[in-house]
């Protein structure tokens, strides 16, 4: 319980520091192919920002990250690496529909919020499953919340008793720059879902016990960045990830 809530704490921090709060988004710049895009206060600048040099940094999509050109160097960058750029933070998301998301700490949102909320912790809902997988797991089409066709791999049905009831969720594994190969995502709505929660729905990462059996903890279901702001790219829950039963554990929806 304790870990739970210090991580609770870290994710409050984290929207407050403007270097990694989605609050402090401002704008987003979405790749062109492999057309480099340029940030600074020159007037052809491709992205234009207050008080740095004219052409500060030059940014290129690769296939698996991002090359960064800054003051005659160049260097490859992570898929979702960070760039300071004076006062700026680019945020960088691949999810192979390349952006940049800036973040500017005079951004009013990050004194006026929403910042998260959560349900009281509830042992109930930290559940084990077992992992059926599908004979031959198989890629899927993620939707996601700005209209892109993402690509996952769906991995089978975590099966798990809840409240005296037998459930199952679809596992996925995003196929994208930067998700692990252990990586076992749960998408979901449950019974909550546009009142108590987020309307789109939740997401809980599934931790490994060894062989089929995971940890479901509920507890730790969090909101999609794109419950803070639109400029963010968010899978979409699959529509037979909908739980019967209302999931009162985890983050809540955003207070308005």
């Amino acid at each position: 319980m304790d870990a739970l809530l210090k991580e609770r704490e870290r994710t409050s921090d984290s929207f407050r520091d403007p270097r990694t709060s989605p609050l402090a988004a401002v704008a987003r710049h979405d790749f062109e192919g492999d057309r480099p895009m340029t940030f600074g206060s020159a007037a052809d600048a491709d992205v234009p920002l207050e008080g740095v040099p004219p052409k500060a940094v030059v940014l290129r999509a690769l296939a698996d990250g991002f090359e960064l050109r800054r003051e005659g160097r160049t260097e490859r960058l992570d898929p979702s690496a960070k760039v300071q750029v004076g006062r700026y933070t680019l945020r960088l998301s691949h999810q192979n529909f390349p952006g940049v998301v800036v973040l500017d700490p005079q951004s009013p949102r990050l004194k006026t919020g929403p910042f998260p909320v959560w349900f009281d912790p509830d042992p109930a809902f930290h559940v084990e499953a077992r992992l059926a997988r599908d004979p031959q797991a198989r890629e899927e089409i993620v939707l996601s919340t700005r209209g892109n066709r993402r690509r996952g791999l769906r991995l089978g049905k975590l099966e798990f008793m809840l409240s005296g009831r037998v459930l199952q969720l679809i596992a996925l594994r995003l196929l994208e720059p930067g998700t692990g190969e252990s990586a076992v995502s749960v998408f979901f709505r449950d019974a909550t879902t546009g009142h108590e929660s987020y309307a789109v729905g939740r997401y809980v990462d599934a931790e490994s016990l060894g062989g089929d059996r995971y940890v479901v903890d509920f507890n730790r279901a969090y909101n999609p960045t794109c419950a803070f702001s639109p400029l963010y790219n968010c899978p979409i829950p699959p529509r037979e990830n909908v739980l019967p039963l209302a999931i009162r554990a985890g983050e809540r929806a955003p207070p308005l």
